[in-house]
């Protein structure tokens, strides 16, 4: 039963922990953006429509690794696309080529600092608790053993 809860605590502590350092914050596209860079492409109704066909029926979102930009095209190695209904897909960093009006906003992927910080300190807690619980530390006192007791001075018993 302890380890069925410690289960559950690992996975409350980790889910969070593997998504929470991340957020994306609007990326002007205009600007030099460099090839390489981690975005998310929201797809306009246009977009959904002439998308269908090769990203999937009911498409909202592409996010990847842009590969190539200029003022007509953006070039993305896809590694998942959500649809309307929320269920994101898996690619494995597909090239998809599209026109930049089939996207209504492009935002980049940026390390959230104080998020993160929070994640990698309520992980050390998580582990320095838990290694408490179990007593994996050991104890230490002093260095001075306990002195034992004094065995008796005859194995044999009292009566001899």
């Amino acid at each position: 039963m302890r380890t069925l809860s410690f289960c559950w605590w690992v996975l409350i502590g980790v889910v969070p922990a593997a998504s929470g350092c991340y957020t994306y914050a609007p990326l002007d596209t205009s600007a030099g953006v460099q090839a390489g860079e981690h975005v998310a492409v929201e797809v306009t109704d246009r977009g959904r429509a002439e998308l269908g066909e090769r990203l999937g029926p009911g498409i909202r979102r592409i996010e990847g690794t842009l590969s190539r930009v200029d003022s007509q095209e953006l070039v993305l190695n896809v590694w998942r696309v959500a649809s309307i209904d929320g269920a994101p897909t898996r690619w494995s960093g597909e090239s998809v080529r599209f026109s930049r009006d089939l996207a209504s906003r492009v935002e980049t992927r940026t390390l959230n600092r104080p998020r993160t910080y929070l994640v990698v300190g309520a992980s050390v807690v998580g582990v320095l608790l838990f290694a408490k619980s179990y007593d994996l530390f050991g104890s230490y006192n002093g260095g001075q053993d306990s002195i034992p007791e004094q065995p008796p001075s005859s194995s044999r018993g009292w009566w001899y």
